[in-house]
């Protein structure tokens, strides 16, 4: 068992160190410190007063049936702004984009089904200005128990376009 831990404790600092923006590098160390020694946090451990200066770039999402359809539950500003559209309180499948790019929810469903963190490159399209850009996108597994998570934390870095910044 203990080898166990040390193997998912090397593989956490090695993902760690692929992560290029210090904001990422913030909110994993955040993650991992709520985590303590269980394999992800829960929803309940996350306190947005002490995350004010990434919500805007935040997203939280449910995993609605053992991640067979996910919900937005709290979208950040930037994330809204940059889509054109508020996505609070709706599901991925109700979008073509998740419909087009299918891969994109076969990641949040890995993130939701391994409690594993998962960082991807992606495109990401504003539907008022009909605009694309390139995101990297930093999924967090939470969780009640340690079996499956139950909600995701995203986190959206934007590495061109006008929301990118660092």
């Amino acid at each position: 068992m203990e080898q166990l831990e040390r193997d998912a404790e090397t593989r956490l600092a090695e993902f760690r160190q692929r992560l290029g923006a210090k904001d990422q590098r913030t909110l994993l160390d955040y993650w991992l410190a709520k985590r303590g020694r269980r394999r992800m946090p829960s929803r309940a451990d996350v306190d947005p007063a002490e995350l004010v200066a990434l919500l805007p770039n935040l997203m939280l999402v449910d995993v609605v049936d053992d991640g067979a359809r996910f919900r937005f539950r709290l979208v950040g500003t930037r994330v809204a702004r940059s889509s054109g559209e508020d996505r609070t309180g709706r599901f991925f499948d109700e979008f073509a984009f998740f419909r087009a790019y299918p891969n994109v929810t076969d990641q949040y469903r890995q993130v939701a089904a391994d409690a594993e963190p998962l960082l991807a490159t992606e495109i990401f399209f504003n539907r008022e200005h009909g605009t694309a850009y390139d995101v990297e996108r930093l999924l967090l597994p939470l969780g009640q128990n340690e079996a499956k998570a139950d909600m995701l934390l995203a986190h959206f870095r934007f590495m061109r376009g006008p929301f990118s910044r660092e």
